[in-house]
């Protein structure tokens, strides 16, 4: 597996020398679009919105800065505005693992060492695992420059990037969430008794699996084998109330 980024985290004065791999891996489907009659790909051609059909070179990048206005920046520009890539992580603080949010996360990469036995690099993962703290920093991957925490993870570290705070959105900025409705004592006991009846004490990821491609690779046989396709209708869900609901899931 190739490296995503190979450096040094700076602790204070110490270095460690570090590589990190991606964590995950894209499965999604890609679908290309075909024209209907020939079924061949269709593509696009570069429009400007006066109907001029336009080349790579008639094309600049601009920011706008009002409606309709727009700041012209030319390639040689952009490219000196983009950080410069380091091979340096520096580590800015050390917080409270519970103090970062779920929705701070991001993409997550395996860290390790980059040679056997590195005191280093083992001494910081057992003080972040005893402390259960997060180390934040920033790094350089790819000429983009990207806030992120380093976690003990099993053998290893995680490094995680994280969203700005400006990425963020509030979810005041939501609706129907300010007027919240009484609850029971006894839908509290049945949502209670709903809960125990589906927990399980340890969380195993692996039992999980995405249908969609075997379901997708199916209806392709089928289809090429000539059987007509019929698209069940979705049955609306009945009405029910709450404590309705509640009831029937558990003797169910």
């Amino acid at each position: 597996m190739r490296a995503s980024w190979t450096g040094n985290i700076s602790w204070g004065l110490v270095s460690i020398p570090v590589k990190i791999y991606s964590a995950t891996k894209s499965k999604q489907v890609s679908f290309k679009m075909l024209c209907k009659q020939h079924k061949v790909p269709v593509h696009y051609k570069m429009v400007c919105e006066n109907g001029e059909e336009l080349k790579k070179d008639d094309i600049v990048m601009g920011l706008e800065f009002e409606k309709g206005n727009y700041f012209i920046l030319d390639a040689e520009e952009i490219k000196n505005l983009k950080p410069k890539r380091t091979d340096n992580l520096e580590i800015y603080e050390f917080v409270d693992v519970d103090k970062i949010e779920p929705l701070y996360y991001d993409k997550s990469y395996y860290m390790v060492p980059q040679k056997k036995k590195d005191k280093a690099f083992f001494l910081l993962k057992e003080l972040l695992d005893e402390m259960k703290k997060a180390a934040i920093g920033k790094v350089v991957i790819k000429n983009k420059e990207y806030l992120c925490a380093i976690l003990p993870y099993k053998k290893g570290l995680l490094l995680s990037i994280l969203h700005y705070y400006d990425e963020i959105r509030s979810i005041d900025e939501l609706e129907n969430l300010d007027e919240v409705p009484k609850i029971s004592e006894k839908e509290k006991e049945l949502g209670k008794m709903l809960i125990e009846k589906y927990y399980s004490k340890e969380f195993e990821l692996s039992k999980y699996k995405d249908t969609f491609m075997e379901e997708l690779k199916e209806l392709i046989r089928r289809k090429m084998e000539g059987e007509e396709i019929v698209v069940e209708e979705a049955k609306e869900r009945e009405e029910v109330s709450l404590m309705e609901a509640l009831k029937a899931s558990i003797e169910k």
